[in-house]
């Protein structure tokens, strides 16, 4: 249960883990040091122990499922220009994320989401007692808050000192994550200055850092993006996206009346069906029998309520 917990928020915080470097370089080096050893007529095997193991196998799928991120937001290279710009983007990266933003950032967020996590209903007494007792959840809730506590604590007496100390060690974690990356994030956000800023644009930015104002504003223009008082904004998304559903509901219906939807085998012609047919590979006999059954389909569907 709490490892649940604790996975489902790694889940959403583990991009910023992607500094484990990719297997694929790794196999890429192991491989021509392979293919020397095979030149000299000899063979090198490397003997893992199950721990190396399952770390190298964990490194790789953070690797794939992250690269996705590399693949969605390809930067172009630097112009010669914007190259040149790139020592004054360092200085203006440096003011706007001093070391240890990062760190101060997620402290502000995941207080708030440590706090969560404890106070999940599924951490909740009954629910953990349910669990260790086999008793069903629904019998347990007569019980007052202070009788299903003294009953857990007979079964799983460390269960609030365990659920806290393992959320304060995730935040640990996370702050380890954050530390990790920042020098690649303050890289990127340089990278982005040089681009979008012309020399004098930057020189006169650093005047401005210099002043006692400037410097404020230059340190505390990265954190307030994670000030309670912007996050929070989230919880506008939810009125906002229920007034929008409708629209996008209709615009969608629309579009298909306009364009039409997929035929199925039975609904083309007959030329389109021996086409279909030969690049498929299946004669027009096997694709009659794969078109789905509509009342079949429908019979076995839930009923709308």
């Amino acid at each position: 249960m709490i490892r649940k917990n604790i996975l489902a928020a790694a889940a959403t915080l583990a991009a910023l883990a992607s500094a484990a470097p990719p297997l694929a370089a790794q196999d890429h080096e192991a491989a021509g040091k392979t293919a020397g050893a095979l030149n000299r007529k000899e063979e090198e095997f490397v003997f893992l122990t199950e721990e190396e193991e399952a770390q190298a196998q964990l490194e790789q799928e953070l690797a794939e499922a992250f690269s996705v991120f590399g693949a969605m937001f390809k930067a172009a290279p630097l112009t010669a220009a914007e190259e040149a710009r790139l020592p004054l983007a360092n200085e203006i990266a440096g003011h706007v994320m001093p070391e240890g933003s990062f760190g101060t950032a997620m402290d502000e967020i995941m207080n708030p989401m440590v706090d969560m996590m404890l106070g999940d209903p599924e951490n909740s007494p009954r629910l953990r007692l349910a669990e260790i007792s086999g008793v069903a959840a629904e019998d347990l809730e007569v019980l007052t808050e202070a009788d299903a506590q003294e009953a857990l604590d007979i079964f799983d007496p460390q269960f609030a000192a365990r659920t806290k100390r393992t959320s304060e060690a995730f935040t640990g974690l996370v702050g380890k994550l954050m530390v990790a990356i920042e020098p690649s994030y303050r890289e990127g956000l340089a990278r982005a200055f040089a681009r979008r800023f012309e020399e004098a644009e930057m020189r006169e930015l650093l005047t401005f850092f210099a002043t006692p104002l400037g410097a404020k504003f230059a340190a505390q223009s990265f954190l307030v993006q994670y000030d309670p008082q912007i996050m929070g904004f989230m919880e506008a998304l939810g009125p906002a996206a229920a007034k929008l559903v409708p629209e996008m509901t209709d615009e969608i219906a629309a579009i298909e009346t306009e364009l039409g939807g997929a035929r199925d085998f039975s609904q083309l012609s007959a030329a389109e069906r021996r086409r279909a047919a030969r690049l498929i590979g299946k004669s027009e006999r096997e694709l009659d029998a794969l078109v789905p059954d509509v009342a079949t389909e429908d019979e076995g569907e839930d009923p709308v309520i």
